[in-house]
């Protein structure tokens, strides 16, 4: 069985602002995240890591939500915990409180003050990653990237699962 001949991309859709958009992220998140996943090593952590022992400086959570917050499934966010609990960057409590209200059943996650240390020190790498760039921005447009960025991030997190393809 034999495909049928595809036209040629017209310029329009070379030029399409969803191309534009994907290709820029893509080659943003390669360009960071290769030389980043290596310098945050140094630390014992991968993003993945430091970036749940970022959401858990504003107090302790339930797995689950930090699972919610991070938009991955819930079987990794506990091997996440599991590699920060080894490390004793975090502890892992049952039947604990949270300050949001959580009626003290399942488990509770805490940074520990050697979390607190490790993570302020792959703080300054991520700066040292991540400045150089930005600093090609001002104050305003870095706020406005991050902000537009967010927006982004939302919209597609909005959008239904299983979308329909359009039709030729």
């Amino acid at each position: 069985m034999s495909l049928p001949p595809s036209s040629p991309l017209t310029d329009a859709e070379l030029n399409s602002p969803e191309l534009h958009f994907l290709t820029a992220l893509w080659d943003t998140w390669q360009a960071l995240t290769t030389v980043g996943e290596a310098r945050l090593r140094r630390h014992e952590l991968d993003l993945r890591s430091f970036i749940a022992l970022s959401y858990l400086q504003g107090g302790p959570q339930q797995p689950a939500d930090l699972a919610r917050e991070l938009g991955v499934p819930r079987y990794e966010i506990s091997r996440v915990l599991s590699v920060l609990d080894a490390l004793g960057a975090v502890t892992r409590e049952r039947g604990a409180i949270t300050q949001n209200g959580a009626d003290g059943r399942g488990v509770i996650v805490r940074i520990t003050p050697a979390g607190r240390e490790r993570w302020a020190a792959a703080l300054q790498t991520v700066r040292t990653l991540t400045g150089p760039p930005l600093a090609h921005l001002d104050g305003a447009q870095q706020l406005s990237l991050i902000q537009t960025l967010q927006g982004v991030a939302h919209a597609a997190q909005q959008q239904p699962q299983h979308t329909q393809e359009p039709t030729p």
